[in-house]
């Protein structure tokens, strides 16, 4: 457990007064099951502290498929997975912020 860090895709949005987090995961996720999903959703709380978190992944056809809270599912339906404006992250255990710009 050296480091206990892990890198990932994701966005923090800010969207009609609600602030959501996407955070970008295999298909295979979304379709584990609700174990799967939930130790993944779990993964992310300490990054994002409170914040609702949606999990997303593009399908075989290239189709977003999005999991979470149904009104901000909505909202990234109609907005479309090009307009999520994603970033690498690098989260950290060790760090009091968490949640750091990795490239």
């Amino acid at each position: 457990m050296a480091d206990e860090s892990f890198e990932f895709r994701g966005a923090l949005i800010k969207e009609q007064g609600v602030t959501f987090a996407v955070v970008e995961v295999e298909l295979s996720t979304l379709r584990g099951g609700d174990a799967v999903v939930k130790e993944t959703r779990e993964k992310f709380e300490p990054v994002f502290r409170k914040v609702p978190i949606i999990l997303a992944a593009r399908g075989p056809d290239r189709r977003a498929v999005y999991l979470g809270r149904p009104d901000i599912v909505r909202f990234l339906t109609t907005a479309g997975w090009a307009r999520i404006p994603w970033k690498r992250y690098r989260a950290r255990k060790k760090d009091r912020s968490p949640f750091r710009d990795w490239a």
